[in-house]
């Protein structure tokens, strides 16, 4: 008699960053850099001033204005702030756009994740009664679309939870890979073939440093009219706790999550998203001092671990690192044990990213640190590998 296959315990993400000292966490994705001296200031006064009660669900009249003015030039897409139903949405931060996104869309049907792919895709989904189904991507994180086309397919013509929407994380989340015109093509192709939605996760788009640029995929023929694009502020502007993010597409597609929003949160942060209104597009080099900083961390952080035996992907992007661990050990999940027992250093094993056995002797690093944090993070590796 066949045993069953026991299930493995994930690695909890939340669980390894209480386990490191600062000085060594690598673990959570968000920035632990300094908050914009402005933007700290703009609070400040609009809080004392008490613009702190309810506003609109759809977001401040001025952090719409601003974030479409950012679309326009950013991403090339001109969404209109007064069109009704609204195109642009203020979230609590892109998390709350995905809730509203599986309340409104989702429920007793599934989503498609590429893997590795994002914890709380899946989990934001199931929580909402819906299901995510996984596609694996090769190795070397590429897929044939003949073969996205059939998994599809199949999902959508089943029974119970049917197949309704893709969601493209580019750069991603673990991996930080760019997804090429080709495979936003591809993945294109596919949504409109089989009449499909495609939740677009673009957190990532200024830490674009490799030689695919970051292409939305709205901006595709054919895609704005079954496009939801998802973005945030927490990671680019250091602001993870105040939950600020955003949401755009068709307004028939926004109104749904507009309504779930409405329900569940009432409003973001009111005399926050005020304040970010007065900087966002202040500063023409903002994004690109942002990525080229970020760069910088990139190369530095992966030549010094490429020297302690690890194998980088090659992403195109820079708030994360996905990396191979030494060829000597075979799991990243006792390595990264190791690690914080022996250097008080930690990262998240790439088996926290997926259903199959294929990333276990990979991890996600990131590197949203102090240069301070990073170069003590080093020499706490190289003690500990050396």
């Amino acid at each position: 008699m066949m045993e069953a296959k026991v299930k493995k315990v994930k690695p909890d993400i939340r669980a390894i960053t209480r386990l490191v000292p600062p000085s060594g966490n690598l673990v959570q994705g968000q920035s632990e850099l300094p908050i914009d001296p402005q933007l700290a200031a703009e609070a400040a006064r609009i809080i004392a001033a008490s613009q702190n009660h309810y506003g609109a669900s759809e977001g401040d009249a001025g952090l719409r204005k601003a974030v479409a003015e950012k679309i326009k030039k950013y991403n090339g897409i001109e969404v209109d702030i007064d069109a009704t139903p609204v195109e642009l949405m203020v979230t609590n931060g892109g998390t709350g756009a995905l809730i509203g996104i599986a309340q409104a869309y989702l429920r007793g049907r599934s989503a498609l994740v590429f893997e590795p792919y994002y914890p709380y895709h899946r989990r934001i989904m199931e929580e909402f009664g819906s299901k995510t189904e996984a596609f694996e991507l090769d190795e070397d994180l590429h897929f044939e679309k003949d073969d996205l086309l059939a998994r599809c397919k199949e999902l959508k013509d089943r029974s119970e939870f049917p197949l309704k929407a893709i969601i493209v994380c580019s750069p991603a989340n673990p991996s930080g890979k760019v997804m090429t015109q080709t495979e936003l093509e591809a993945v294109a192709d596919v949504a409109q073939a089989l009449d499909l939605l495609v939740i677009s996760d673009e957190v990532y788009e200024h830490y674009v440093t490799g030689e695919n640029p970051h292409t939305p995929i709205a901006s595709l023929p054919g895609m704005w009219e079954r496009t939801i694009t998802v973005n945030s502020f927490s990671k680019s502007w250091n602001i993870s706790g105040w939950r600020l993010g955003y949401a755009y597409g068709k307004g028939e597609l926004i109104a749904p999550i507009n309504n779930a929003a409405n329900v569940i949160y009432v409003c973001p942060a009111t005399p926050l998203q005020a304040a970010l209104s007065k900087v966002l597009m202040a500063d023409e080099n903002y994004y690109s001092k942002l990525r080229d900083k970020f760069d910088a961390k990139r190369r530095n952080f992966s030549e010094a671990i490429t020297d302690l035996g690890f194998d980088i992907y090659n992403s195109g992007s820079a708030f994360y690192l996905w990396a191979k661990i030494p060829e000597q050990y075979s799991d990243a999940l006792p390595f990264n044990e190791m690690l914080m027992e022996k250097a008080g250093v930690g990262a998240v094993p790439g088996s926290a990213f997926a259903d199959s056995d294929t990333w276990d002797r990979f991890m996600r690093i990131c590197i949203a640190r102090e240069d301070s944090v990073l170069e003590g993070a080093l020499d706490k590796l190289r003690t500990a590998l050396g």
